[in-house]
């Protein structure tokens, strides 16, 4: 294959950028925030930093419910748009709000009847478990708000509007840091209420940032318009049609998610006292993984567009071009994150032990970073041409086949220090790369699926 066929024009990559940049600018506020966070926490003790981890699996299932609703609506949106029907993306938009609502009040009901068990599908250590049940008792205010900031973000996102993310983000992690601050230690005559604190800090900066949005979208600046009462009226003939995208998408993340979770335990079964360095390492790594949510949301955008405007050979031409972006860029990251590896766990107050493991999965993540991108930027490109089945494959199907297998009989059957089963799981990301090429070159996600 030409070489040429990877490299994009000017007009491409400014695109790119002008798509990538603020998404990637509003991720790094949340991700750096939520390192401070991560080191506030951590000053608490491990115990507490090991809790909040394991509370917050729970929410990454209730993350990825949304992210499967959002993407299916960010398919129909970005197609929509594409080929000029903006009252179908506001219906999109109506319907999605809608669900991620529903999708919020039974997560959050789960929370409040049944807490502690939530909390006993990933330990049954009981001073893990005191102090996420004081996390969980404030956590789950944040839940609802959460749902209607992400479908607001997300609809936007899928129009090419990124830029109001970067101050609605930033005004919520301002308000979080500062809560943080103060209810988790005690500053500024607020009494020191810890893990507690942290729960409240979130769910107030959620509820301030749900309200910015909300007003931001009633003032009918930023292409759609909120109106309670078409967020109620269904168009069930869009519902049927959302539902044939949205349903493989949930259940591919929550399946992920789920799968996820297990490889979490494997951890857990290897040491219990040295996850509290794989919440450093997925806090600190998450700033590098920023070029993830630029270029998968210009991927979605830019291969949207194209084929909902039938573009398709201009769609597929792309879809290399950003791989190669992608790729470029994390390996500029990886660098970085290799460099500065060995001086992040001089901020936290962990044990030694701990920080010397931080160090090395740091590393191993830092030269992995290309390859995860390619895998993101392929589930993307498939995922806005509507290749559902494909996307399940690639993604929670070999999680569950291939990584879940894999860390769990080891874990089971084998004894093996923690760092050696991590590097064993992170490298079946290799496998996968060999997956997401035969799927991008095969070709079955280029559609219009405006015109079916």
């Amino acid at each position: 294959m030409q070489i040429k066929k990877f490299i994009g024009t000017k007009q491409f990559y400014k695109e790119t950028i002008m798509i990538a940049l603020p998404i990637m600018l509003q991720q790094f506020v949340t991700s750096f925030v939520n390192l401070i966070d991560n080191i506030m926490i951590g000053g608490v003790g491990s115990v507490a930093l090991t809790s909040v981890t394991v509370t917050n699996r729970f929410y990454l299932l209730f993350n990825s419910t949304l992210f499967g609703i959002g993407g299916a609506a960010a398919i129909f949106i970005s197609q929509y748009y594409g080929a000029k029907n903006k009252e179908k993306c506001q219906k999109v938009f109506n319907l999605t709000i809608l669900i991620s609502l529903i999708a919020a009040i039974a997560f959050t009901s789960v929370l409040v009847f049944m807490p502690t068990l939530s909390l006993k599908l990933f330990t049954n250590t009981q001073s893990i478990v005191d102090l996420g049940l004081e996390y969980i008792n404030y956590i789950k205010y944040s839940y609802i708000p959460y749902a209607i900031t992400f479908t607001c973000m997300m609809s936007l996102r899928s129009v090419g509007i990124t830029k109001i993310q970067i101050v609605t983000g930033s005004i919520s992690v301002l308000i979080n840091v500062v809560l943080n601050y103060c209810l988790i230690f005690g500053n500024f005559g607020f009494p020191e209420l810890g893990v507690a604190g942290a729960a409240i800090a979130t769910s107030i900066a959620r509820i301030v940032e749900m309200l910015i949005w909300i007003v931001i979208i009633a003032r009918k600046k930023y292409f759609f318009v909120w109106d309670c009462k078409s967020i109620l009226k269904v168009d069930i003939t869009l519902l049927n049609s959302m539902s044939k995208k949205a349903i493989p998408l949930i259940i591919n993340e929550i399946l992920f998610s789920l799968g996820s979770t297990l490889i979490f335990k494997s951890y857990m079964r290897c040491d219990e006292y040295l996850v509290a360095a794989i919440s450093v390492v997925d806090t600190v790594v998450n700033i590098a993984f920023i070029i993830f949510g630029g270029i998968s949301s210009a991927v979605s955008i830019m291969i949207g567009k194209r084929l909902g405007a039938n573009q398709l050979e201009e769609a597929r031409d792309n879809s290399l071009k950003l791989v190669a972006f992608g790729v470029i860029v994390s390996a500029a990251m990886g660098l970085i994150l290799f460099i500065a590896a060995s001086y992040i766990p001089n901020v936290y107050n962990l044990d030694a032990d701990i920080n010397r493991v931080i160090v090395i999965l740091l590393r191993i993540k830092s030269v992995l970073l290309p390859v995860y991108v390619v895998n993101v930027c392929v589930f993307f490109i498939l995922r806005a041409g509507g290749d559902a089945k494909s996307t399940l494959i690639m993604d929670s199907v070999f999680l569950w086949v291939v990584n879940v297998l894999v860390s769990n009989v080891l874990s089971i059957y084998f004894v093996l220090p923690l760092i050696t089963l991590y590097v064993i799981v992170e490298c079946l990301d290799f496998f996968k790369l060999a997956l997401a090429m035969y799927y991008l070159k095969k070709g079955t996600w280029v559609n219009n699926i405006t015109i079916q």
